[in-house]
């Protein structure tokens, strides 16, 4: 018998071919996996939709919107070949709907239409479900609508100027309405009031027409509100306008001056709505999607539609989407910690 050293050196380079051949194999095999597995999400992204799209909106039917989440998703829905339904899904100001979304599986068959309290509620709430940078993607804003500052007749101001000095004249006397302790108006009203150096009394409601049935009745005096809401009662001679808060005047109040126009640079209010789905969806289903909203968006029907319905048309990339979200939270975090709000 050969002793063990010199057979263990003999079989050494039928071992070591063996171990490279039993390597490249692998490489091999690795190789093919991984091709595989490109080609699956390729097919997959090529195959997506394949079944019916679920849009969650927070907010209840009939608002502004689900009804700018209907009139997209049937237009989305005959661009894309399948069904997409509309879910409203309410609660603890639309956060329960919201973190349906960021729970559900990231296969862009949940999607969420939510207005900008998606942002506002992260700088209001102490605590909430959901991480909306860590837990989301944006697909894309949709539009905006613009708000206008308005005040009871009863209120004899006629400018912003009159209105400021008003305030100035007799600190926390003026009191405005909103939709509920942390909703945008709040938080639209703190940040005016910290730009001008005013100081006036916030009235929660439940809700945004509750608030605005106090100001049309003279419970309030102002209020910083939706143009779609007011405009119904400006035009009746109800409430006043003095300023829209956003960089360019409204074609439905040409006349009314913007914040910006008035000294208040950059000062951008508008209500804006944007698409999202699950973090970790993947990146050619949010491109695909992305693509499907603007193509349906810019058309000229349904340009008309959101006209209609009190909207201007905006859209973006997603990455657009994003940094414009991180920056929404940037700035009502400083107001809200100016006002020291923070809902339950």
């Amino acid at each position: 018998m050969l002793p063990v050293s010199l057979s263990a050196r003999r079989s050494r380079p039928a071992h070591n071919a063996l171990c490279t051949a039993s390597r490249g194999l692998r490489g091999v095999g690795l190789l093919m996996l991984a091709l595989a597995m490109a080609q699956g999400v390729q097919a997959q992204a090529q195959a997506y939709p394949s079944k019916p799209i679920q849009v969650i909106v927070p907010v209840a039917a009939g608002g502004g919107t689900d009804l700018l989440a209907r009139t997209l998703g049937q237009k989305v829905s005959e661009e894309l070949g399948q069904p997409v339904v509309i879910e409203n899904k309410l609660g603890a100001g639309g956060n329960l709907g919201v973190e349906a979304v960021a729970k559900a599986k990231p296969d862009g068959y949940t999607l969420l239409v939510s207005p900008g309290t998606i942002a506002t509620n992260v700088a209001a709430y102490k605590k909430l479900p959901y991480d909306l940078i860590k837990d989301f993607q944006a697909v894309t804003l949709i539009g905006q609508t613009g708000v206008v500052l308005v005040v009871h007749p009863s209120l004899k101001v006629n400018t912003l100027q009159e209105f400021v000095d008003l305030a100035k004249k007799s600190p926390g006397q003026l009191n405005f309405g909103s939709a509920g302790l942390g909703s945008p108006q709040q938080l639209h009203s703190e940040f005016f009031n910290q730009l001008a150096g005013i100081q006036t009394n916030h009235i929660p409601y439940k809700g945004q027409s509750q608030a605005m049935t106090d100001l049309v009745g003279g419970q309030l005096n102002y209020m910083f509100s939706p143009l779609q809401n007011a405009l119904p009662y400006i035009q009746q001679g109800r409430i006043r306008p003095i300023a829209v808060a956003m960089i360019n005047r409204s074609p439905k109040l040409p006349n009314i001056p913007t914040l910006h126009e008035l000294g208040y640079r950059d000062v951008d209010l508008a209500n804006w709505f944007a698409v999202f789905v699950p973090a970790a969806t993947p990146a050619a289903t949010v491109k695909k999607l992305n693509a499907a909203f603007i193509k349906v968006g810019k058309t000229p029907e349904m340009k008309a539609k959101f006209e209609q319905l009190g909207f201007d048309a905006f859209f973006n990339t997603p990455d657009q989407a994003q940094d414009f979200m991180r920056s929404e939270l940037v700035r009502w975090a400083r107001v809200a910690a100016y006002a020291g709000i923070k809902a339950e």
